[in-house]
């Protein structure tokens, strides 16, 4: 297919230095846009644009064919835009975007099997905290940890833990045969029920869709026989608030760690709040840092200038 003229590529965002990341790249001509005077970009082609930003921006620029969002989650701007739009949506990710979930993972895993938290209560209280109890912990070569997912920020975390020895499970839904990344687990589960007997750690990475939601409740956790920890960085609509908190209390999980939740902030009148059992981080796993959303956008840039397919397109069939 004959290449594209290199399209000037409008940009919609609040992230600090971005567009001086975009601009050193050298690679397109790069127009910052002002949200307050939207006439000035009806011509635009392609745009990198902020999803809380693209919904009022979208109608503005009928001649839209690409639009890169800065968000690596995007079911927000599906939900405020109600049909599939006339451009393509491709959504930040990629494997520098991976790799901060996959450290934060990793770092809650070995908070959880150290009881850091413990010291640090200890260390509040001037208590000199010396416990057989304490002390014994587990390495990562001796868990067992189950992903919800099998894309990018799954394999992320798949890879990392694999590197240092963990036994590492994976559900999907359906198998895809085009994937190439599934020998990153020891093995891929079908049945939520089959796999969840075997996690002593319970991740989801999992978008919010109509499929995803509700899907972890008390008939699915009564599974987890080893009373795993749960980590959620995906979000936190895969298991109501209510049943999570069931959940712990009858110690079908041993403690959850939350960076995403039903509603963002968390209300202070949330129970989880008091929980000793709850960790709770405020959606930080990973951020769009700008010069990784420059770097993953001008490699798909590369792409839709040569008629290439990109990577991190958006079925709005499904919602990610």
């Amino acid at each position: 297919m004959a290449s594209r003229i290199k399209p000037p590529v409008y940009v919609l965002s609040e992230i600090p230095g971005l567009i001086e990341c975009l601009k050193n790249a050298e690679m397109a001509e790069i127009r910052p846009a002002n949200t307050s005077d939207l006439h000035d970009i009806k011509n635009a082609e392609v745009a990198v644009c902020d999803g809380a930003l693209l919904a009022n921006a979208y109608k503005s620029m009928p001649n839209l064919k690409w639009v890169h969002c800065t968000w690596a989650g995007v079911d927000p701007v599906i939900k405020s835009i109600p049909e599939k739009p006339h451009f393509v949506l491709t959504r930040h990710g990629g494997e520098a975007f991976s790799r901060l979930i996959a450290e934060y993972v990793v770092c809650q895993i070995l908070n959880c099997e150290r009881n850091f938290k413990a010291y640090i209560i200890a260390q509040e209280t001037e208590t000199w905290l010396d416990s057989d109890v304490i002390r014994y912990y587990r390495s990562l070569d001796e868990l067992n940890v189950g992903i919800l997912g099998v894309g990018n920020m799954a394999c992320g975390v798949a890879k990392f833990l694999k590197s240092r020895g963990t036994t590492v499970f994976g559900f999907a839904r359906s198998l895809l045969p085009k994937r190439r990344n599934y020998d990153l687990f020891d093995k891929i589960y079908t049945n939520l029920d089959e796999m969840l007997p075997k996690c002593d750690y319970l991740c989801n990475t999992l978008p919010s869709t109509d499929l995803t939601s509700g899907m972890l409740n008390d008939a699915v956790l009564k599974k987890c026989i080893r009373k795993p920890v749960f980590i959620n960085v995906g979000r936190g609509s895969i298991i109501s608030e209510k049943e999570l908190i069931r959940a712990l209390r009858n110690d079908w999980i041993s403690c959850a760690v939350l960076d995403v939740f039903e509603q963002e902030p968390l209300p202070q009148s949330s129970e989880l709040w008091k929980m000793s059992q709850v960790i709770i981080t405020p959606h930080v796993s990973a951020y769009s840092r700008p010069d990784h959303i420059s770097d993953f956008f001008f490699k798909n840039y590369k792409r839709y200038v040569h008629g290439e397919e990109m990577e991190n397109v958006v079925d709005w069939s499904i919602g990610y």
